[in-house]
């Protein structure tokens, strides 16, 4: 990570908004209380520390839902406002890109409720956009209040499912998670800011080694290709030349590119007592210090960003704590998923 060539200028339209944020650190919760959650032997406990800390307004909605997803849900929707009210009317696509993984679960939500002519909103995580709204632009193709991309990822679904003979769902899945890595590629490039755009490309590479880590751990059979998205930094040629090798040889040979931690620390992981997750969570990890080589910088998209980035990650990590200790989940795996 160290040396990456990025010389990001401040923009002093976003003086007030990057000051303001700069002073909202204080709102993350420290390793300390983080270790303390990881340690509470029951929920009331881990809502004890949870009260210490800047969602503790949240605890009622927790309670009387028994869930954490609510408040997760809650705190991504108020991100999503922050960010259409501050930033410029150009740079209001970086909300896709930090919620990268959720609108593309929706838009799965979208093609598995169409296919399977079911109602599944109830799978569906709301943020910028309802069920019903994306279902009914949908079907009418009026899109005038659903912003780009979403309109052209909606277009491919239903090309997808009016072309396709055979509708295999999986392939149809993959069709769509392909055509959407594209398409947020795209939109990350139309920032003109290159941090922002290779942020994707490494994601896309991440999401690639992920894929043929799954292949390889569950014993998947057909060839690595049918996994892999195109637009990442490494290209396809690096992947596709692993097939057929033990994963000792991956590992090794995917330690020399620039994810070396990711790849080493996700492997071991992977291999031991831990699971998937804990591949998911050195990814965050890679990310979080990828803008923490911009740090003194003062004002700009990528700051704000990463703030917003961190804060995600955050929530998404309380959710997955307060759901392992309310099903009495093993600690060591639990730890591996936040850790």
């Amino acid at each position: 990570m160290d040396g990456i060539p990025y010389e990001i200028e401040d923009d002093s339209y976003y003086l007030f908004t990057s000051a303001e944020l700069k002073a909202r650190e204080y709102e993350f919760v420290d390793r300390g209380r983080v270790e303390r959650m990881l340690s509470a032997a029951d929920m009331d406990e881990f809502l004890k520390v949870l009260g210490e800390t800047s969602h503790a307004a949240g605890i009622a909605d927790i309670k009387s839902s028994n869930s954490f997803e609510p408040v997760m849900l809650a705190g991504f929707g108020n991100m999503i406002s922050f960010l259409e009210e501050r930033l410029k009317s150009e740079h209001k696509k970086i909300i896709f890109i930090l919620f990268f993984e959720e609108f593309l679960h929706n838009l799965k939500i979208v093609l598995k409720s169409l296919l399977l002519e079911e109602d599944l909103g109830g799978l569906y995580l709301s943020l910028k956009y309802e069920y019903a709204q994306l279902m009914e632009a949908y079907r009418d193709e009026k899109y005038e209040e659903i912003e780009s991309p979403i309109p052209e990822i909606l277009e491919y679904i239903k090309k997808l499912l009016d072309e396709t003979q055979k509708k295999d769902p999986r392939q149809l899945e993959l069709s769509l998670e392909k055509f959407y890595t594209e398409i947020m590629l795209k939109t990350a490039e139309s920032l003109d800011r290159k941090m922002m755009a290779d942020y994707i490309r490494y994601k896309i590479d991440l999401i690639n080694i992920e894929a043929i880590y799954r292949h390889m751990q569950l014993k998947i059979s057909g060839p690595f290709s049918g996994y892999l998205h195109e637009g990442g930094s490494l290209g396809l040629k690096i992947f596709t030349g692993l097939e057929g090798e033990s994963m000792d040889y991956v590992v090794k040979e995917l330690e020399k590119t620039g994810y070396a931690d990711v790849i080493i620390k996700g492997a071991q992981r992977l291999f031991s007592e831990c699971s998937f997750s804990s591949f998911e969570r050195n990814r965050d990890l890679y990310f979080l210090d990828y803008f923490d080589t911009i740090k003194y910088s003062v004002s700009n998209l990528e700051k704000i960003f990463a703030f917003f980035l961190r804060k995600k990650i955050e929530l998404t990590n309380l959710n997955i704590l307060h759901t392992g200790i309310r099903f009495n989940a093993d600690k060591s795996n639990l730890r591996c998923k936040v850790d």
